[in-house]
């Protein structure tokens, strides 16, 4: 055989097979007791002792043993393949400690409720790919199942939303819910301190269930409801053609009806939607819902730093301050208009559908800032400059002069006399109106200069240390300056002459 054909046969390297080729018996054994030699031999007992002791010891832990007890560097690499060659030569497999597991009892009826969110790649009609999200709901005790899918990630408000029609549809609410630590329910758990959502929060205060929390990385505490995003997945999703949203949806009410709660299901041997009809009279009234009914017609879009979104081409204005305070809206079509909603779900903005590409659909009244009126800001500054006729003068000048500035102009008044006490107030205000100011700035500026005067007039001196009288300073002696000839600064210039 060639040596191309003996590598393929031996499912090894070509260049390996090159190397051995011509090699002697000699020469062979010779290269192996060469190559198994380590300057980790000397450490070998060590070794197999911590490798007999803990069974699941990392070669990066052996490798900082190493250098804590001995103060030798090896590099990684090196130490990791000589602790695989001692584990192999020693019989020492690396064993992980296993999780013993332990059958979970079956819980009565109306107890608990899983929910569990997954994304699925379906295939359209032209072949290309979309991303579907959605979200299961499972009844603990019956297995029941409801789904509800979205074309966009959920946000906190969806899963409230999509809780909410679940509990409609099922006609109930159980005691207690079973969910992950996920983003859109959970800001933090510490200890058993959790903190969520607000939407989430509002919920489960309103309906009046309890939260189980799954801990991180631990999807085994809840098999059930893992289990049945792989069953929704691979029973319904796969190989399933995308059309609409709408057809979707429908197609998975009608599988739920015939598989997903019409057949037996293979744990407890029982149809789901018939165990469901004993089930439902344990569950709680439904209260009257908490958020508008379902948006499943709307479409979550960001918002831009500069206030505006992007729908079908073109760009909406929004209001002032929308992308700090809710940086997701969602969008519908309606009657010509595009309405958009905020993150509770209220109407903010209704404006016409754009019609030329990039155009941009612009509200004027979305670029002012409508927090305060400026009567309102021209009273408060009014009352804390000491509600005087120079304070009057001088607010009515910078209304006259600064007018288009005259809310920023405001609010720095207001800030700066909230900083400092009364008298310095009044100090700054006989400045500006002493000097004929007419800007905001200015008094901030006299304020600040009074304010630092006054600090300065209540510090206390500092005392100068005066040298003890009848003894004489200490004087350095014994230094002497080096000084050059003469005659080295006569040569330099001569040398630059010439």
């Amino acid at each position: 055989m060639s040596k191309g054909a003996t590598a393929q046969e031996l499912a090894i390297s070509w260049a390996t097979v090159d190397r051995y080729w011509n090699m002697t018996i000699e020469t062979y054994e010779e290269a192996v007791t060469r190559q198994f030699i380590s300057g980790l031999d000397k450490h070998q007992g060590v070794i197999l002792d911590w490798l007999k002791s803990h069974e699941d010891l990392s070669a990066a832990q052996i490798q900082d043993w190493l250098m804590e007890h001995y103060q030798e560097g090896y590099k990684e690499r090196t130490v990791r393949n000589y602790v695989q060659r001692q584990r192999i030569l020693h019989h020492l497999p690396r064993k992980k400690p296993g999780r013993d597991y332990n059958s979970v009892p079956e819980l009565p009826p109306g107890q608990q409720l899983q929910a569990d969110f997954g994304e699925y790649w379906a295939i359209r009609q032209d072949m290309r790919r979309i991303k579907l999200y959605f979200v299961v709901f499972i009844l603990a005790h019956s297995r029941y199942k409801y789904i509800l899918w979205k074309l966009n990630p959920f946000t906190a408000l969806d899963f409230t939303l999509s809780l909410e029609r679940c509990f409609e549809a099922i006609g109930g609410i159980p005691e207690e819910l079973v969910i992950d630590q996920d983003r859109l329910m959970v800001v933090q758990e510490n200890y058993g301190d959790i903190l969520y959502t607000r939407e989430f929060e509002r919920c489960k205060q309103w309906h009046g269930f309890r939260v189980r929390l799954c801990r991180k990385g631990d999807p085994e505490s809840k098999g059930m409801i893992e289990s049945g995003v792989k069953f929704v997945k691979y029973n319904f999703a796969r190989y399933r053609l995308f059309i609409t949203l709408e057809q979707w949806s429908s197609d998975s009410v009608e599988w739920l009806v015939r598989t997903g709660n019409g057949k037996v299901h293979a744990e407890t041997k029982r149809i789901p939607a018939e165990v469901f009809l004993t089930e439902q009279p344990h569950l709680r009234p439904v209260k009257t819902i908490l958020h508008p009914p379902s948006n499943a017609d709307r479409i979550t879009t960001p918002v831009r730093k500069n206030n505006t979104i992007r729908y079908k081409s073109c760009r909406y204005s929004v209001p002032s301050g929308t992308y700090l305070h809710c940086p997701e809206v969602q969008v519908r079509e309606k009657d010509g208009y595009l309405e958009i909603f905020d993150k509770d779900g209220q109407q903010i903005v209704q404006a016409p559908l754009g019609v030329t590409p990039g155009e941009l659909v612009r509200n004027n009244h979305h670029g002012r800032d409508i927090t305060a009126h400026i009567q309102d800001l021209m009273t408060e500054a009014r009352n804390a400059l000491g509600n005087s006729p120079a304070a009057e003068v001088f607010l009515q000048k910078i209304q006259k002069t600064r007018g288009r500035y005259i809310r920023d102009q405001l609010q720095l008044i207001l800030a700066v006399a909230g900083k400092y006490p009364a008298e310095i107030v009044q100090h700054a205000l006989q400045a500006c109106q002493a000097c004929g100011s007419n800007a905001a700035t200015d008094f901030r500026d006299f304020a600040c200069h009074q304010f630092r005067q006054m600090m300065l007039d209540k510090a206390e001196p500092v005392q100068t240390i005066q040298p003890v009288q009848g003894i004489p300073s200490a004087r350095m002696t014994g230094i002497r300056v080096s000084q050059h000839d003469p005659a080295i600064y006569q040569r330099l210039m001569t040398r630059e002459e010439c």
